[in-house]
Formats: C-alpha cells, structure tokens, sequence
C-alpha cells in the first residue's frame, strides 16, 4: 500500500520577498481592490492559503512606493492597478513565479485541491441558505453531516 506525502510545509510566496511578486502578478489580470486579491488568491490556492489585510495592504504600499503598482480612489475605495514599470519587473521574474505556482501544485496534488473547493462550497451553500432553513430542513441537514462525518471518519482511519 503506498502513502502520499502529507501536505505541509512553507508556502512558496512566503519566502522573504516573494510575496510581493504574487500580489503584483494578481494585479496583472486587471486592477483591484486589496480584497478582492485576497478573495482571489484564496480561491487560487484552494484555501490552503488566505492572506490577511496585514498582509496584504502593506505590499501594495510597498509595490506603489517602488513604483511597481499604481493606485487611484478614496481611502476606504482604493484601486491598484500595476504599472509600466511592474510589468517589465514581472517580466524579469516570470521564471521564479511560475516555478513558485509549480511548487504548490505539486505539494497539494489535485485530489486533495478537489477536496477542498467541495468543502468549501458546501460551506458557501450552507452561508447562503442559512437564514431560511425550516426546522425540518435543519434536521434532515443535520442527519446528512453526521453521516458524512461517520464515513470520512472510517475512510481516514483506513
């Protein structure tokens, strides 16, 4: 019987420097909000990884004082798009960020990424059918998770 690796291990943006990198390359695809690049680079990496506004905002601060990205709006409705100059860096890295992207990949595997977004979507159902859930509903619901949990428990201990 053989054993996959578990997941674990650093994250390949989190090395020093390279987080910022990932930031710009979101901007790439279009301009943003410092949100919404956290919304995508969650759904990107399957929720494995999810920055926090502490993450994020700092870097696109950093990424406009070196002029790699630009930014326009209001404090609370700011925009960042890159810039002339963050394509040409983006351009000179190109081999690290992909190689970076390959790297989580691989350490993930599609199965376990699969896994992971089905999770996740039951959870968004769940959210957004919370409120008008009958009672009746929420017994049957419940019935449904304690027997999904009694067979993940089995395949788990195989």
């Amino acid at each position: 019987m053989k054993h996959e690796p578990p997941f674990g291990g650093t994250f390949p943006f989190l090395v020093k420097g390279a987080f910022k990198g990932l930031v710009l390359h979101m901007l790439e695809e279009r301009p943003m909000h410092g949100y919404e690049i956290m919304k995508i680079l969650e759904e990107r990496y399957h929720g494995f990884y999810k920055p926090s506004p502490g993450a994020i905002y700092p870097a696109l601060r950093a990424l406009v004082r070196q002029g790699l990205a630009d930014v326009s709006g209001e404090e609370r409705k700011k925009t960042y798009r890159i810039s002339g100059r963050g394509r040409k860096f983006l351009k000179s890295q190109r081999a690290e960020i992909d190689k970076r992207f390959r790297a989580f990949e691989s350490a993930v595997g599609p199965e376990r990424a699969a896994l992971f977004r089905e999770l996740r979507e039951t959870g968004r159902l769940m959210k957004a059918n919370m409120r008008s859930v009958t009672p009746r509903q929420a017994r049957e619901l419940r019935n449904v998770l304690i027997q999904m949990r009694a067979r993940m428990m089995k395949i788990l201990a195989k």
